[in-house]
């Protein structure tokens, strides 16, 4: 659905942070656009991964390599969940169908809420920095808005450039997407707070890629 390898293309880089210097050209505000390939570890749904690919599987191997015998199947169970667990922390998308909705909202939330600080949104002069945030595991999009420009903005905008950009995912067009998502919060910053004449570019437009 993110198409993560794209967008970590450094051809893909350059066209998000042009799209994010042409954004700012008719605005005060500033535009950060961050991507992570996961908001957490999920050690819970890692646990939860390996019990239900490893137990199954050490089940298999006990029934075929002879009589059902308890001693027998719990050095093959062992040794299946280790595996499992290994396998789980290398290949990420393993554990993803065991992490709750829920709670992969709420660890996206958090980490786009950190991201905003590390990069330095509420720095700006007029508070009017916005982070478009993408967690590639979770498969969510987070946008946050610094109070200056929050208060200005009609409620429902910010979440209107959220579905616009995750239906663009969800079609295979990552960079295109976030192309476009920029190129809208550039025109609804315009709108409420213009470029004035001693403006600053205040932040990096780099695409922020975390670990």
């Amino acid at each position: 659905m993110f198409g993560i390898d794209a967008l970590l293309e450094p051809a893909a880089q350059d066209a998000v942070s042009r799209a994010v210097a042409a954004a700012e050209a008719n605005t005060a505000g500033e535009i950060v656009v961050a991507v992570v390939p996961s908001s957490d570890t999920y050690p819970r749904a890692v646990l939860v991964a390996a019990l239900a690919c490893g137990v199954p599987v050490a089940v298999a191997l006990t029934l075929v390599t002879g009589p059902d015998s308890l001693w027998r199947f719990l050095p093959i169970a062992a040794l299946c969940i280790l595996l499992c667990l290994t396998a789980a922390h290398r290949w990420p998308l393993l554990k993803r169908p065991f992490i709750s909705p829920t709670v992969g909202r709420e660890e996206v939330r958090q980490r786009a809420i950190q991201a905003f600080y590390d990069h330095r949104l509420y720095q700006t002069r007029d508070a009017t920095g916005v982070l478009l945030f993408l967690s590639l595991l979770e498969r969510r999009v987070e946008l946050l808005a610094d109070t200056g420009i929050d208060a200005l903005v009609p409620e429902g905008t910010w979440g209107g450039v959220v579905r616009e950009l995750t239906a663009d995912l969800r079609a295979s067009h990552p960079v295109d997407g976030v192309v476009r998502a920029v190129a809208r919060i550039g025109e609804i910053l315009a709108a409420h707070v213009p470029r004035c004449p001693d403006d600053t570019d205040e932040l990096d437009n780099g695409l922020r890629v975390g670990r």
